[in-house]
């Protein structure tokens, strides 16, 4: 078993799921847990010492102005800046050279996003008025925490608040390793 396998079989799942589970508190919360955030930078920055050791301190360079490069969008409130933290975690999980690739993918994903969140937008204003944000996301014996995530966000929608981005993340780290593992 080669060093190469060992290191994608556990720092790639990983990655994932940590990114899953930043994305389901965004979509709930819309906030991501500076934790995940962390574990995504420790998690890229060890693939990068196992599998590119001279490059490790380049990644992390391109992660920061990454970093500073988001933080002037942020600071114009395009993005959040749990976004922009979890953005530049997340390129330290591939080569710095195919940074600029990763980026397009959250982007393009991030694009998609949008396009069903305008469309949930004007198709909800077909829709009778619901309650109250309180009221619709207010816990209930009978309703699961999906069934109220699903309501809140229906409101969240409705209202216009912002993107949970950590989903267009998520999307587009799923089609970059995607595309990276279908390449020859």
């Amino acid at each position: 078993m080669s060093l190469l396998f060992l290191v994608h079989a556990i720092c790639q799942p990983a990655s994932l799921i940590v990114l899953g589970i930043s994305a389901a508190i965004d979509l709930k919360d819309r906030v991501i847990p500076n934790e995940l955030v962390v574990a995504i930078a420790v998690i890229g920055f060890a693939q990068g010492l196992a599998l590119r050791p001279g490059l490790v301190w380049f990644s992390l360079l391109v992660a920061i102005i990454v970093f500073f490069g988001l933080w002037i969008v942020a600071h114009v409130k395009i993005i959040g800046g749990g976004d922009l933290k979890l953005i530049s975690a997340v390129t330290l999980l591939v080569p710095p050279d195919r940074v600029g690739q990763l980026l397009i993918d959250i982007v393009l994903a991030g694009g998609l996003l949008s396009c069903f969140y305008l469309a949930a937008h004007y198709g909800l204003k077909r829709l009778p008025e619901p309650r109250s944000a309180a009221a619709e996301a207010a816990p209930s014996a009978k309703k699961s925490g999906f069934v109220r995530t699903l309501k809140a966000e229906r409101i969240r929608i409705g209202g216009g608040y912002p993107m949970p981005y950590a989903v267009a993340v998520l999307g587009g780290v799923i089609v970059y390793n995607a595309m990276q593992f279908l390449q020859p």
